[in-house]
C-alpha cells in the first residue's frame, strides 16, 4: 500500500469531487487518506477500539464525499475543520448507540432492502486489505518515536517543510528533509520486516 502524499488545496480537492467522476476515486482516496490521523483521535479522545474509530472515520468520510458532491460544503471553513466536526459528530452518535438501546440491536430486519448497496466481494475484501494494512501502518508508525510521527502526520497532511520547520521546532528545510527521510526509511523497515513472516 502507497500513501498518497501528493498536496492538493483543499479548493482543488472539492473542485475534483464534484467535477471529476472520471477520477472520483483518486480523489476520495486521497480525501480518505488526508486525514487518516483522526483515527488515532478517535482512539485517544473518544476512547474507541481501533477497528471502531476506522468504521467511525470511514463513515464520516463517506458523509463528507455526500455532502461535497451534494455541493452542501460550502468552503466557509477549511476541509480539515469541516470533517473534524463530521467525524467528532459520528464519535457521539456512536457513544450514543452502544451504550443506550443495546436491545435494539436484535429486532429484525428485512436484508433484502440492502441488496442494492452491498459492494461486491472483491471491493471488500480491498477495503479489508487496505483497513489491515493501514493498521499496520498506524501500529508500526507508533514505534518510530514521537518527532517522526508528528513530522510524517503534518507532512502527510500536506504542511510545507518550512511549515513542519516552524511547528517542530527544526532548525531548516534540510533538518526536516533529512529527519523526514530517516523517518520514512525506519517506518518502511518496520512494516517490511511485520510483513515478512
Amino acid at each position: 500500500m502507497s500513501f498518497s502524499f501528493k498536496k492538493l488545496s483543499d479548493q482543488d480537492l472539492v473542485a475534483g469531487l464534484q467535477n471529476n467522476p472520471s477520477q472520483n476515486r483518486r480523489y476520495e482516496n486521497i480525501l480518505y487518506e488526508r486525514f487518516m490521523y483522526l483515527v488515532d483521535v478517535g482512539i485517544k479522545r473518544h476512547h474507541l477500539a481501533q477497528d471502531e474509530a476506522i468504521s467511525v472515520y470511514s463513515d464520516t468520510v463517506l458523509a463528507a464525499i455526500k455532502q461535497i458532491k451534494e455541493q452542501r460544503f460550502e468552503q466557509r471553513s477549511e476541509l480539515k475543520t469541516f470533517i473534524f466536526q463530521i467525524f467528532s459528530n459520528k464519535c457521539v452518535d456512536h457513544f450514543r448507540k452502544t451504550t443506550t438501546n443495546k436491545a435494539s440491536v436484535h429486532q429484525a430486519v428485512d436484508l433484502s432492502d440492502f441488496s442494492a448497496i452491498i459492494p461486491d466481494n472483491q471491493t471488500i475484501l480491498q477495503k479489508l486489505i487496505q483497513q489491515s494494512e493501514i493498521q499496520l501502518i498506524y501500529q508500526k508508525l507508533a514505534l518510530i518515536g514521537q518527532k517522526c510521527q508528528d513530522l510524517l502526520k503534518l507532512w502527510n497532511e500536506g504542511f510545507t517543510d518550512d511549515e513542519i520547520m516552524n511547528t517542530l521546532d527544526y532548525n531548516s528545510t534540510d533538518v526536516v528533509k533529512s529527519s523526514r527521510q530517516r523517518c520514512l526509511s525506519k517506518l518502511k523497515d518496520l512494516v517490511h520486516n511485520s510483513t515478512q513472516v
